[in-house]
């Protein structure tokens, strides 16, 4: 029986790989954990620094081309045919690094700016203003407010942000999927309380489903919104070792 059973698993089976290309493959993954975080945050941050740097560019092309701009081009041994024919690219590197944080900076100073503005009476007026004539536009209008309430959410400075984190069943009765409770509704008739919740989807938490869910099927967990989000674009991988649940049958308001 023994000599079968070792004959029936080297006919069935394939050849074990030998330690070697076990610690070859180990290796090949450790270098990829090290080095795909690493990639992935400088892909972002450069996407971030080029929106930052292209939404401000405009001015810093101004003083270019302006008298004190000429000077400068003038000092660095570049003509305005130049920049004209091949852009920023003619200008030194060094150069073209200084303009990018510079456009960086003012970007960032206008946003304050901005912000500062719409914070005094005169400026939630000009907002609203501008926010009569956007609801006019058919589809403008639903493309503003969803943006609009997607960044109230995220910074927190809506009057619904993500109120907590909960488990609620989906797909099915015994699946608890992590969801995020965005509002507190009552059924007009009957004045039944309904909680509404985001189910993102793993890796992207930017898109998943939005249910209307009764209060009893949902299941409270002490997670803040940052931890569910990274266990969501992680797929379960920085899930804690231990988990506290416990179902509820009111979530209070956040």
């Amino acid at each position: 029986m023994k000599i079968e059973a070792t004959q029936s698993s080297v006919a069935i089976g394939q050849t074990p790989p030998s330690g070697s290309s076990r610690r070859f493959r180990s290796r090949i993954m450790a270098g990829l954990v090290l080095i795909v975080p690493i990639w992935l945050t400088f892909v972002v941050a450069k996407f971030v620094f080029g929106l930052m740097r292209d939404a401000s560019m405009w001015m810093v092309e101004a003083i270019l081309w302006s008298s004190l701009g000429s000077q400068l081009l003038t000092h660095w041994g570049i003509d305005h045919e130049k920049i004209a024919e091949l852009g920023l690219t003619a200008l030194p590197l060094p150069v073209q690094w200084g303009i990018g944080a510079c456009a960086v900076v003012l970007t960032v100073l206008t946003l304050y700016f901005l912000g500062l503005v719409t914070t005094n009476v005169v400026g939630r007026r000009f907002v609203k203003l501008i926010e009569t004539i956007v609801e006019r536009i058919p589809i403008v209008t639903v493309i503003y407010h969803a943006s609009k309430k997607v960044l109230e959410t995220l910074s927190g400075d809506g009057g619904q942000p993500f109120q907590r984190v909960v488990l609620v069943p989906f797909p099915n009765q015994d699946t608890l999927s992590v969801a995020f409770l965005t509002h507190i509704s009552q059924e007009k008739s009957t004045g039944e309380t309904y909680y509404t919740v985001f189910v993102a989807t793993a890796p992207n938490p930017t898109t998943g489903f939005v249910f209307l869910i009764k209060p009893d099927k949902v299941v409270e967990v002490p997670w803040t919104v940052e931890e569910a989000i990274k266990v969501i674009m992680s797929g379960g991988v920085l899930m804690s070792d231990t988990l506290s649940i416990r179902p509820t049958k009111s979530v209070p308001d956040g």
